[in-house]
């Protein structure tokens, strides 16, 4: 067993490593630039109270852009890289459980993660945040509501693509969980007419075990002011993800290798 000390020694390590990159930091940026600079590109000035929930729908724009590149990417990158060079199977001899070891190299890159979501929702509870109190109330908790959301979709992702590095190349890790989330989030409105309404029961069991990453994009609800997801609409969607989270996180430590 590993000493007190020594516990979440590949996390430091990891974030020692990421935070020392410039493109960490201009993610970050790049989410705040990108929310102020978007919706200027509209006709806003035709319509001036749409510029803010087009700077919401930005901000959660850039949070899932960055799921579909950099935040995959990178935890691709980090599981071969340390693979490869004996990280992981270093501390694994020290003591640490291949469980514990794929969880800590996921973190270090969902750290940056949760710094997108977080700069995401602080553009919409300030510069977005509307001044009538009624609606301030119900904005916030659609905001949160979306943040909830979003961490369940992005942490198992950013956990398979991290596996995925450590047992596959550097391409396959990236790939499928970008398949995913496009699966889940973008082709889910294309195939749900052809499966769901299908009277072929293979069609309609596709459809239940694709992804429903559509369920965690409130953007059309940030445009429209329309407000929190009813409580059982919500706790529907979360008991979904958070099922389909498991099964993606639960893929991932089976497929974690740490030797080289």
């Amino acid at each position: 067993m590993m000493k007190a000390e020594h516990r979440w020694s590949l996390f430091r390590v990891c974030m020692a490593g990421l935070a020392v990159r410039g493109s960490c930091w201009l993610l970050l940026a790049g989410a705040l630039v990108f929310a102020w600079a978007a919706p200027l590109l509209t006709p806003w000035d035709e319509n001036p109270p749409i510029l803010q929930p087009a700077r919401a729908q930005a901000a959660w724009l850039y949070a899932w852009l960055a799921l579909f590149t950099w935040l995959p990417f990178q935890a691709a990158a980090l599981g071969r890289r340390l693979r490869c060079e004996g990280v992981l199977e270093f501390f694994h001899a020290r003591g640490a459980g291949p469980d514990a070891l794929c969880l800590q190299l996921s973190a270090a890159v969902a750290v940056w993660m949760l710094g997108v979501m977080l700069l995401a929702c602080l553009v919409c509870l300030t510069v977005c945040l509307p001044t009538n109190p009624d609606e301030a109330r119900l904005w916030l908790g659609l905001v949160l509501q979306q943040g909830v959301l979003y961490i369940l979709v992005s942490a198992p992702l950013v956990l398979l693509a991290a596996a995925l590095g450590t047992c596959a190349g550097e391409v396959i890790a990236f790939l499928a969980p970008v398949l995913l989330l496009f699966l889940g989030l973008l082709a889910a409105s294309w195939l749900e007419p052809l499966l769901a309404g299908s009277p072929s029961f293979f069609h309609r069991c596709t459809w239940l075990v694709l992804p429903h990453y559509h369920l965690a994009d409130l953007s059309p609800r940030l445009v429209f002011k329309m407000g929190p997801l009813a409580h059982a609409d919500f706790l529907g969607s979360l008991s979904c993800l958070a099922l389909q989270g498991a099964a993606i996180s639960l893929t991932g430590l089976c497929v974690f290798r740490t030797r080289s």
